[in-house]
């Protein structure tokens, strides 16, 4: 069968699931922000409630369906003999591992690190046992998968796996994994490794594993290994996307078979530092460089130490003072400290939930939909909290070599004649709802903002407070459709993955139904490689645009801070306050 595989595959950010929506678990908020928000910069901390735990799905309620009766069929076949696994031929014509070198340097970790956190690391060191993207911060350090992303490109690239090859139909994956890669407790990494994983998400079950990590995998039907070093997953449909999606996530994190059942007590990874000790409330780490790691280059510290659960002026105050060599800081305070590292991460805007009009009969006709988009200063509010004018967005993507930008996209600039016009034209009434919202930083002022303009043309909107004041109830209020509009969170820094969960009956769309032609698009870029789906991307997204369901309103940009001689840290892509730590040292 014909193979179309792939080095990289331009940014996907996963559906990293909210448990807290779903009634799972509460550590998303757990790990959220300080209560010091700066309105004007936009504190990165007190977006980590929105940025660290936004993303949903349904797949939490689709985990049971990941069934994984095949992985145990393990069949020892040669890659370079032709043969059929499943309905996969693997011949050496197709195996992308054969031309793949890994480049190997000296291992030469220098001195030790002192990095200050906004946030905690509940729940310790179990990948399975968290989904709050903001962990990354912590598990980065010591565990790693198949497949992560770029932190300049935000690409999905092979990481333990050589290569990938993904079969036509979408519905296999092929890894050819790197040899001679060891857990931390001297355990070899191999497809049996990987199956172990894979096994062990679809079936533990809480706490050892949240159902929206299991969930992850739910499109996996069996992983079997094609010989010690290559493994295929076998799709249940065609959704290769998804999988990658997922596995650049929690459910891709490779955990020691030794220690599946036990990563709190046994954490036990491939990554490049160990866990030395810590405190039981998590907010005090020590790692420790790994000795035996398969790319010693990338080992830059001999120890490093984690402090959680800082205030946001404490960070700032390290920084200066050496205290600290990386912190997370506000997005105003990049000039006050001495490097500092700033990515676009998440989008802000406005979701019409009720855009079939069964709360508000007037927010099913468009012309009062569009009159209200045209309502949104945008760039008048960015310039009034303090942040660049290019940071307003009327779309997903934030520059026009972005994936799936949209170069002819008809949607309203903030203008409040056209908006009277449009109201005119309509024939509808004004309306009068309410929109909750995060209670600090920019949400306020956005939302406030906003509801002065829409009083012009005779919409009504109160804002209040969410209480309890986390994503969790933010993305439970929009789930139910609690709010006619709403304003939220898209951090799913990959247009694909937001219109998964919040077009069709994903979880983040409460109508359960799409204009026409917006679900075909998003099956169709389901079913092929990320960039031969990037037009069906666009055009679904250019509808739910141009419909004003979707207002999108600016680019949220988080900072991380650090010392001058720290180098090679790069943001994690779509995740506000983590950076891999392979590659960064002292000078």
């Amino acid at each position: 069968m014909t193979k179309k595989w792939m080095r990289l595959l331009a940014a996907l950010l996963a559906i990293s699931l909210i448990a807290a929506a779903c009634g799972g678990d509460d550590a998303d908020d757990a790990v959220g922000s300080d209560a010091e928000t700066d309105v004007a910069g936009g504190d990165a901390d007190a977006d980590d409630a929105a940025d660290d735990a936004a993303d949903a799905d349904d797949a939490a309620d689709d985990a049971a369906a990941a069934d994984a009766d095949d992985a145990a069929e393990e069949d020892d076949h040669d890659a370079t003999e032709a043969e059929d696994v499943g309905n996969v031929e693997i011949d050496e014509s197709a195996n992308c591992a054969a031309a793949v070198e890994l480049e190997v340097g000296d291992y030469a970790p220098s001195g030790h690190a002192d990095l200050g956190m906004g946030f905690i690391l509940t729940g310790g060191f179990n990948p399975h046992n968290n989904q709050a993207p903001a962990a990354f911060a912590y598990y980065g350090w010591v565990y790693e998968g198949l497949v992560r992303q770029d932190g300049v490109t935000g690409a999905i690239v092979p990481w333990l796996a050589k290569c990938f090859e993904i079969s036509e139909a979408g519905d296999q994956i092929t890894f050819y994994l790197h040899e001679g890669v060891t857990f931390h407790d001297g355990a070899p990494f191999n497809a049996d490794a990987v199956i172990a994983n894979v096994e062990f998400i679809q079936t533990a079950g809480p706490p050892e594993v949240l159902p929206p990590v299991a969930g992850q995998l739910a499109s996996v039907e069996s992983v079997v290994a094609v010989d010690e070093y290559t493994v295929q997953y076998n799709l249940n449909a065609p959704s290769a996307a998804l999988v990658l999606s997922g596995l650049i996530r929690n459910s891709g994190f490779m955990v020691s078979p030794n220690s599946l059942g036990s990563a709190i007590a046994n954490p036990s990874g491939t990554g490049p530092y160990v866990i030395d000790s810590e405190s039981e409330d998590h907010t005090d780490i020590n790692l420790a460089a790994f000795a035996d790691y398969w790319q010693p280059q990338l080992v830059g510290f001999e120890t490093a130490n984690i402090q959680g659960g800082l205030s946001a002026q404490a960070r700032l105050d390290g920084l200066i003072a050496g205290q600290f060599d990386i912190a997370t800081i506000n997005n105003n305070e990049q000039e006050l400290v001495p490097a500092f590292s700033a990515n676009t991460t998440v989008r802000i805007g406005f979701v019409v939930a009720d855009w079939l009009g069964e709360q508000i009969p007037q927010l099913a006709n468009r012309d009062v939909r569009c009159a209200m988009a045209a309502a949104l200063n945008r760039v008048g509010i960015q310039e009034a909290g303090g942040n660049a004018p290019e940071s307003a967005i009327k779309q997903f993507a934030v520059s026009p070599t972005d994936y799936a930008y949209i170069d002819d996209l008809e949607s309203p600039d903030f203008d409040l004649e056209l908006a009277q016009s449009l109201m005119d034209a309509s024939g509808e009434e004004g309306f009068e709802f309410t929109n909750g919202h995060l209670p600090a930083g920019f949400w306020p002022v956005t939302a406030s903002a906003w509801s002065g303009a829409l009083a012009e043309i005779g919409i009504t909107m109160n804002n209040e407070a969410l209480d309890p004041p986390g994503a969790g109830e933010m993305f439970a209020r929009l789930a139910r459709a609690q709010h006619p509009v709403q304003i939220v969170a898209y951090n799913e820094p990959n247009a694909l993955m937001s219109l998964i969960a919040r077009t069709g009956t994903g979880f983040l769309n409460p109508s359960g139904v799409s204009p026409d032609g917006v679900v075909e698009f998003v099956e169709a870029a389901k079913s092929k490689t990320f960039e031969d789906g990037e037009a069906d991307v666009a055009a679904a997204f250019k509808i739910m645009i141009e419909e004003c369901i979707f207002i999108i309103n600016h680019a949220l940009t988080t900072t991380i801070g650090h010392q001058e001689d720290i180098t090679g840290l790069q943001h994690t892509q779509g995740i506000p306050v983590s950076f891999w730590p392979h590659g960064v040292r002292k000078g």
